[in-house]
């Protein structure tokens, strides 16, 4: 199993290797090469309210998730209070996080306000 994954491994690497070698001699034998720009942004001020929408649309059903999850921990407990205690510090953990994440993208707005 794990020839395989070494395997797989190294044909991926030299995979990519070949793609941009292929790129490079196409841009050095006259050829332009132009990449896109993924965020469509100029300057840091409309780079990072965009990484955090990003950050903020990941984090929100991670955060169910973990709530629920904890959730579950406390209603299999039966009884057991590190179990119980596991629980209710997953769901507090989860809330305190996504708090975070929530005061990283208001606190990006009112920078750039003031930029």
């Amino acid at each position: 199993m794990m020839k395989n994954i070494k395997k797989s491994w190294w044909l991926f690497v030299f995979g990519v290797l070949g793609i941009y070698t292929r790129s490079f001699a196409a841009a050095g034998s006259g050829g332009s090469i132009e990449l896109p720009n993924p965020l469509g942004c100029d300057n840091v001020s409309c780079v990072v309210p965009k990484i955090i929408n990003f950050i903020l649309m990941l984090a929100a059903p991670l955060c169910a998730i973990m709530v629920l999850w904890g959730g579950f921990l406390l209603m299999t407990s039966e009884g057991d209070p590190e179990k119980v205690s596991t629980g209710r510090k997953t769901i507090l953990y989860a809330g305190i996080g996504f708090v975070v994440i929530l005061l990283a993208n208001s606190v990006s707005g009112l920078l750039s306000n003031m930029f």
